[in-house]
This record gives C-alpha cells, structure tokens and sequence, in this order.
C-alpha cells in the first residue's frame, strides 16, 4: 500500500513539532569550592590532609584549581581546558608531561589524562567527576593505570564549601 502524499505531508509535520520540543540537555554546572572529605572518600593511597577543588565553569571553558596539603606542605595544580574532548593542553613539569583532554559522558565530566615521567614510563588517569542530585557533593572516580601495572581506582568525595556574603 503506498503512502498518500498527505499522509506523508502530516507524518512530517508531526515529527517537525515533537523534533522542536526537544531542547538540548543542559549540563550540570560544577562551578563552587569544594572541601575533600576523607571520611566518605577510597583513595588507594594515603590521602592528602587536606584538599580544596575550585571549580569555574563557563561551558564549553572549564577551570580547576587544587590544594593538597600533604605534611604542612602544600601542592597546587591549575588546569584551563575545553571540555570538547578535542582541545588537548599539554602540561609540562621536570617530573613529567601529561596530554590532557576533558569531555562530557552524559551528566559526568570526564578528565582524560596521558603521562608520561621524565624517565619514560607511560600512564594513564581517568577522572570522573558527578554531582549528587541536590548538587551538594561532588564525587570524583579515578582509574589509574601506569606502564604493564594493574590499573587502581579511587573515589574522592568532595562538599561545596558555602559562597561567603560578599562585603559591601
């Protein structure tokens, strides 16, 4: 049976309209100060004393900046990225070099990391970062893998720190 050129002119309208309701999915926003909490963290090595995660996300640009305080000595690490998943920021220390990506995976950001240590061995640190539903926490699950060694994962878990008033 063959399709009337009306019936073919309604089946497309309708799917004209039901394709125009559909909005895009708007991505959670990460944006905040973030306070590690070792007590509901799994770390597979001993945790930082203290760690702070600031977040600014202005998509498709996403800024992390991190504080870890290991002994009284505190360690930082900036990252400015597109989180695209083609954009590659290429960080270099004496320590290392790390190839580094970011991309959405549904609601989840994703931190795609390839290193490779100043004495040659390859690794790799994969990091995905969910917002519990009423935004509050933030929990970060890191798979970790270097050279021919069983890969780790740990989970960090993070609060939002309050926004202070601002003085006026």
């Amino acid at each position: 049976m063959k399709a009337s050129p009306v019936s073919f002119l309604l089946a497309l309208f309708v799917l004209t309209i039901a394709a125009q309701g559909q909005q895009p999915q708007s991505k959670p926003d990460f944006s905040g100060t973030w306070v590690f909490n070792a007590q509901k963290s799994a770390p597979k090595w001993t945790p930082p004393s203290s760690m702070t995660l600031h977040i600014d996300q202005k998509d498709p640009q996403v800024r992390l900046t991190r504080t870890q305080v290991y002994d009284d000595k505190s360690y930082g690490w900036d990252l400015d990225i597109l989180a695209d998943g083609q954009k590659e920021v290429v960080q270099n220390s004496s320590l290392y070099t790390a190839n580094i990506r970011m991309y959405w995976q549904g609601n989840s950001l994703v931190l795609d990391q390839k290193i490779t240590a100043s004495d040659g061995t390859k690794a790799t640190d994969v990091v995905t970062y969910s917002l519990s539903p009423d935004g509050g926490t933030l929990q970060a699950v890191e798979h970790q893998a270097t050279g021919g060694a069983k890969a780790t994962t740990s989970k960090w878990v993070y609060e939002k720190q309050a926004q202070q008033p601002q003085a006026q």
